[in-house]
């Protein structure tokens, strides 16, 4: 079964570790994860209204989420609350 992960940071998270700074990947979308290999670079003009997925090649192609029967599904803005 294939799952959909939503990722909506655009930038890595930075933690120190002794005296190194490490970058961790938020977006996804590094060859090299944890660790960020500087490819969130190419998140940084998506439309936030827009659901996006990126190929191989990371040529951006924009997605359309439907129901069972056919109906546009609406993303939501952010994750309801637990």
């Amino acid at each position: 079964m294939a799952r959909l992960v939503r990722h909506d940071r655009n930038r890595p998270y930075l933690i120190q570790v002794g005296d190194q700074n490490i970058a961790i990947c938020a977006c996804g979308l590094s060859k090299n994860k944890p660790y960020c290999d500087g490819t969130h670079k190419i998140t940084r003009d998506e439309e936030p209204e827009k659901l996006v997925a990126y190929d191989e090649q990371h040529n951006r192609l924009v997605v359309e989420l439907l129901d069972e029967h056919g109906n546009l599904l609406t993303i939501p803005s952010e994750y309801p609350s637990e």
